[in-house]
């Protein structure tokens, strides 16, 4: 046998950006801006120090596009500032599964049909094989275990499913839910009365780009690619 050394080189990029995201109220029908913020990571390997530049660019294009990516079709739930609405596409991200207990009980009905599953297929091939009667016992008695089992599960996993179908965030506080919101966002309206008052007053150098107003929460950079700020409409991606 012979041993060959390989020697590699990773490459890892980071990139933070921007955008802003544009959501239609279904509560008041107003629209209203916030600031969604990501980051993107790419890797690449070069092998020998055959391709140190070409993975070190490779991985910053893959953080670009993931960084793009999350960018488009990502979003946070964030509530309307003026009534407190949260969209319901928004719904999944802020369920937290259920109460623990109903999680373990459904893993443990899991992992119990598995084991149960593999010991019947066990009896079947024993039976096969031209065991004694005993096997045809056990198999049947094995067997029938997977009802219940199967039973119990079909009944959590409908619990489950009537819990996600009633969760319903927007029961909290309604003055909660519109101080979270103008933590996050304000009115279309407001966004673009503020940037018109800065437009007016920068340079025209300044009137030529889309600055964050300084009372939206002001992104963190350590390097951006193509993610200036931009007015998207949010889309449910549920």
């Amino acid at each position: 046998m012979i041993w060959i050394p390989i020697a590699w080189t990773e490459y890892t990029a980071t990139l933070n950006g921007t955008i802003l995201k544009l959501v239609p109220c279904e509560g008041c029908g107003i629209e209203y801006v916030y600031v969604l913020e990501r980051e993107g990571e790419g890797f690449c390997n070069s092998y020998y120090l055959l391709n140190e530049i070409g993975a070190a660019e490779q991985a910053k294009q893959d953080a670009i596009e993931n960084l793009e990516s999350y960018l488009m079709h990502d979003f946070d739930p964030v509530p309307c500032p003026v009534c407190g609405h949260y969209q319901r596409y928004m719904f999944p991200k802020l369920y937290d599964g259920g109460p623990p207990l109903s999680q373990i009980a459904w893993l443990v009905l899991v992992v119990a049909c598995c084991f149960d599953a593999v010991v019947c297929a066990y009896w079947i091939v024993l039976y096969l094989q031209g065991h004694s009667a005993h096997v045809l016992q056990r198999l049947a008695l094995t067997g029938a275990l997977l009802i219940p089992l199967g039973l119990a599960l079909a009944v959590l996993n409908a619990a489950a499913r009537s819990r996600v179908r009633c969760f319903d965030p927007n029961t909290e506080d309604q003055q909660t839910r519109i101080a979270r919101g103008r933590s996050r966002a304000v009115t279309r309206a407001e966004f673009e009365a503020k940037r018109d008052r800065e437009g007016r007053a920068a340079s025209s150098q300044a009137e030529s780009s889309v600055s964050t107003p300084e009372y939206l929460p002001q992104a963190r950079f350590r390097e951006s690619h193509r993610t200036s700020h931009r007015l998207l409409r949010a889309e449910s991606v549920f």
